[in-house]
């Protein structure tokens, strides 16, 4: 089985990182994050995954929370997908939404 790992940056301070494993076209698992830097760190804001057996994505809070929602695919190769075109058209929002829950 391939693992395939990258890294892009979408601006000097928002990345997202795409791992995925797959053999013959089938994809078997996958983590699609988007992170910011912040204070110094990359953190995590959203996070698509198969971690538990089915494909779902990790909302994170300022606090370390997050909130797990199932996408409702059961096919990975086409939730890898819809995972990726979500973080790239969505980053934006998802950014505005984790710094309005930074506590002050």
């Amino acid at each position: 089985m391939k693992r395939k790992i990258y890294t892009f940056m979408l601006s000097d301070k928002d990345r997202k990182r795409h791992e995925h494993m797959a053999e013959k076209g089938k994809v078997f698992g996958f983590v699609v994050q988007y992170e910011i830097l912040y204070d110094n760190k990359w953190m995590p804001v959203i996070r698509y995954d198969t971690a538990h057996g089915y494909a779902h994505k990790d909302l994170t809070n300022p606090d370390g929370s997050s909130e797990k929602i199932f996408i409702g695919i059961t096919d990975f190769n086409e939730a890898l997908l819809m995972a990726d075109k979500d973080i790239n058209e969505n980053w934006g929002r998802y950014k505005e939404r984790y710094f309005r829950r930074i506590k002050k």
